[in-house]
């Protein structure tokens, strides 16, 4: 198949979509279709891209005015250059994913990546106006607790399909836990940006170093990069925890590997978590997650078997004290729903898709009124 991406968040910027749709085009392109990105994001610095995946971007530098043009010279770039099927990757507000969405003529598929529940009454708003339920396309989001939020925000029923992140399993095997008794070491992987609330980690973080005996060491390591940084070393200097929590900035995937090795537990405080591809890295090696429930980790972590849902912060820092004193995390297991994320299962869930959209392409419309 010839697949045309569109998404306005794209590397080199780091971030949950942006790693997703490089490893969904990387993995369709190994798979044998042709795939293209159509992004608005610049490449104002070098990334690894492996061929044949192509991007068209605006250049280096581009300025507000300049990426408007952008959006409207390839709103049509589906139909024009003839693709199969448009696979547009929306976040909570993405102008081009949903400009070149809206232009009928080929076959569509719609995946939300974010928790839009903050924002019901603006698409409802938008549906009033735009009809967007209606539009003769297929729609899917990451996680059920996503495509929850997307049929709430429309204006009547209709079908939201859940279509997860992938990723290789062979890469993420289960490692024991070798840590020596009376320690926990703690680690987090996200983009250090508010809505993955990273300084509410260093709250909970600190309260949990206050409530648990000073005879068991707690050591955090929180990788990633983002606006929040500079806040976040602040906070720790001004606390006195950089001796315990590091800071490691953007690092790699085998660096992410090592460290999931040398942790106990993974941690991820995100509340509008649409997913959580690091936190389902972590579950595949093995490593128990306690994160928030009503979010995408709920697809993939079995609460009180392979990891811990909670509701709230004081709630968290209570799980992990409570894993520090009584070491429980070593008897957390993986659950069987990992081979549903296997890239092949994932590919295969994306054709079927893909297939339906081209189905309602060819469909004439029903009148819902007759």
């Amino acid at each position: 198949m010839r697949i045309l991406h569109v998404t306005d968040a794209y590397l080199p910027r780091q971030g949950g979509i942006e790693m997703h749709v490089r490893d969904l085009a990387r993995a369709q392109s190994k798979a044998g279709d042709v795939v293209d990105i159509l992004t608005l994001t610049r490449q104002d610095r070098p990334v690894d891209l492996v061929e044949p995946v192509s991007v068209t971007r605006p250049h280096a530098g581009a300025r507000l005015s300049d990426k408007a043009r952008f959006m409207f010279a390839h709103r049509n770039d589906g139909v024009a250059l003839g693709y199969d099927v448009v696979h547009a990757h929306c976040s909570t507000i993405s102008p081009l994913s949903f400009l070149a969405f809206s232009t009928p003529g080929s076959a569509r598929l719609m995946t939300v990546h974010s928790l839009w529940r903050r924002y019901t009454p603006l698409y409802r708003g938008f549906d009033h106006l735009l009809h967007w339920s209606e539009w003769p396309v297929t729609w899917s989001a990451v996680s059920h607790a996503a495509a929850h939020d997307v049929r709430r925000a429309a204006r009547r029923p209709f079908d939201v399909a859940v279509l997860p992140n992938g990723i290789d399993l062979d890469d993420w095997e289960a490692t024991p836990r070798v840590g020596p008794p009376g320690q926990l070491r703690i680690l987090a992987v996200m983009r250090l940006a508010a809505r993955k609330r990273p300084m509410p980690l260093l709250a909970i973080l600190r309260d949990l170093r206050r409530a648990v005996p000073e005879r068991i060491t707690i050591s955090a390591v929180i990788c990633g990069d983002g606006p929040s940084r500079q806040s976040m070393e602040r906070y720790l200097a001004r606390h006195q925890m950089n001796s315990w929590v590091t800071l490691t900035g953007h690092v790699s995937r085998a660096e992410v590997r090592r460290q999931m090795a040398a942790a106990d537990v993974f941690v991820a405080p995100a509340q509008l978590e649409s997913f959580g591809i690091a936190a389902l890295e972590a579950h595949a090696a093995g490593l128990p997650v306690v994160g928030r429930r009503g979010t995408g980790l709920s697809d993939f972590i079995a609460d009180g078997e392979s990891g811990v849902l909670v509701d709230g912060d004081r709630q968290m820092t209570r799980v992990l004290a409570k894993m520090a004193t009584n070491e429980e995390h070593k008897t957390l297991s993986t659950s069987a729903e990992l081979e549903t994320f296997r890239w092949p299962v994932v590919l295969q869930r994306h054709r079927d898709l893909y297939q339906e959209a081209g189905a309602r392409l060819d469909t004439p419309k029903v009148d819902r009124t007759a």
